[in-house]
């Protein structure tokens, strides 16, 4: 049975494909190279679809949508019935099958809207070993609430979007603060790393204990800090230790909330948008050590959610996804041979920064050493280094990938294969990639991806560290790498010394 999952929200279009035998991914902003692309008409997902996998969509035997009904033309939007809508809301439904005049629009014979939350609760699938006892979706909004709480198949909790959501809170104390954007959705991960520059205030963290989670509008109301302050001008003047305390408090919350709803000891999916905060993440990891979160945890996971409830619809067997994460369906190149490794660890070894294009894209916004701009982390000036030749802000750390059995030489707390959390720099002296507050965003390298742990392997036998900087391969503001001739762009347009494509060295 051959399945196709196209997830169309107001950004990161992504689209995912069964075939009968393995799944296909893919984020339309990488071949694209258009951050946070969108289609200006739904249908544009066709043309999309048979242009990358060829596909023939009239032998597709099921397909499933996500999208907001307002992005239909006029007369279309009546067709989606209000209850329909609201069945969805309220968990009546998983899905709603989409009136015969809009899959003519979509250019489908018959097709499903699913909800946008249990798309994300179900997007860990490829991550389980076993049916997770809980289900957690935290994001801006979805399906018109801004979370949502599953105990097996059945919605136990959700929120209401009038009382505000954290994603919507980060997007405006990141306004407020000044961070410049492309889009929206940019500003929850560059307020991440502003807020550690700020002094937490315990005082004003107790005043935030009035609120329960229930009144997210409040916890991230800036108004609260002033009145506080009992003076708008020192409020505005201290904004940096407001957000770093409102940043704290929030992750507390975040922890008495999943208390509400499961027990240490359980399996919990977490995903949306908000289980990309890898501060967060850890403070929950802290208390919930079998926690799941998917590299895809945003709405770039959305359509392998959809797939999976297309699979369970069916009840056919599960999905296989060769290569996870590095499942992108972007240009793929040959190995390198081991002379091109040694040739890179050596570069490295010199100072050099270095571009890594290999295999297939990660999915997920993190660089997981196949599309990688690299460096020694003991630089002393390093990360002003990679800012300048990224073009972004002084304040944003980096991440770092570090060979799994050295792991505990170097640093403490929790660490994934998908830099999904902070831990402490507890040795060692790694100025590039300790932030401002003593974390590091870690990946864990094991036996994947295995060339990149190869090359780890080579620069720690000419250095001695088993630890390299690494960070997306692009410039602020552009999609990763899909294509090796975008890497070489990257080359051509910075001060980078080398980029590796493959078996191909580029260098200065």
């Amino acid at each position: 049975m051959k399945l196709l999952s196209v997830a169309m929200p107001h950004h990161d279009v992504n689209l995912s494909w069964y075939d009968g035998h393995e799944v296909r991914y893919i984020k339309l902003e990488r071949p694209r190279q258009e951050k946070r692309f969108h289609f200006q008409s739904l249908p544009q997902w066709k043309r999309e679809a048979e242009s990358i996998w060829g596909l023939d969509v009239g032998e597709i035997d099921d397909c499933v949508f996500t999208f907001d009904p307002a992005a239909l033309p006029a007369p279309l939007k009546g067709h989606i019935k209000q209850e329909a809508l609201e069945r969805l809301y309220r968990d009546k439904s998983k899905a709603e099958a989409i009136p015969p005049a809009i899959c003519d629009y979509l250019g489908v014979k018959q097709g499903w809207l699913v909800s946008h939350h249990y798309s994300h609760a179900l997007s860990t699938w490829m991550l389980e070993s076993a049916t997770p006892d809980v289900h957690i979706v935290i994001d801006g909004v979805g399906d018109g609430r801004p979370w949502s709480v599953y105990r097996g198949d059945k919605m136990v909790a959700l929120g209401n979007i009038r009382n505000g959501s954290i994603g919507w809170g980060m997007r405006e104390a990141g306004k407020l603060l000044g961070i410049q954007y492309g889009h929206y959705n940019d500003i929850a991960g560059k307020l991440m790393g502003l807020q550690s520059h700020g002094q937490v205030d315990p005082a004003y963290s107790e005043y935030l204990g009035r609120f329960d989670f229930g009144r997210l509008r409040d916890i991230w109301s800036v108004n609260h800090w002033y009145a506080y302050k009992q003076d708008p001008v020192a409020g505005k003047l201290s904004h940096l230790d407001w957000i770093a305390t409102v940043h704290r408090k929030m992750g507390g919350m975040l922890v008495d909330f999943f208390r509400q709803f499961a027990r240490g000891d359980e399996t919990i999916s977490y995903s949306g948008g908000v289980a990309q905060n890898v501060v967060w993440n850890s403070m929950l990891r802290e208390h919930f050590p079998r926690l799941v979160i998917p590299p895809h945890a945003s709405d770039e996971g959305l359509s392998l959610g959809g797939l999976e409830w297309l699979r369970r619809l069916h009840e056919l067997p599960e999905m296989a996804m060769p290569g996870f994460p590095y499942a992108q369906c972007d240009a793929s190149v040959p190995p390198p041979s081991e002379q091109t490794i040694d040739a890179a660890a050596q570069l490295l070894s010199q100072g050099r920064i270095v571009g890594w294009y290999q295999g297939h894209g990660e999915i997920g916004p993190r660089a997981l050493g196949h599309r990688s701009i690299l460096m020694d982390p003991r630089i002393k000036q390093g990360k002003d280094l990679i800012n300048r030749v990224k073009q972004r802000e002084y304040y944003r750390p980096f991440g770092a990938s570090v060979l799994k059995q050295h792991y505990a030489d170097y640093f403490e707390g929790p660490a994934d294969d998908f830099m999904l959390y902070a831990c402490r720099v507890k040795a060692g002296s790694f100025p590039a990639i300790t932030h401002v507050d003593g974390s590091c965003r870690v990946q864990i390298v094991d036996d994947k991806p295995l060339i990149f742990k190869h090359l780890l392997e080579k620069f720690m036998a000419i250095t001695g560290c088993p630890v390299l900087l690494n960070t997306s391969l692009n410039l602020a503001g552009k999609p990763i790498a899909a294509r090796p001739e975008h890497a070489v762009q990257l080359f051509n347009d910075t001060a980078i010394d080398a980029v590796i494509v493959g078996d191909t060295v580029y260098r200065r």
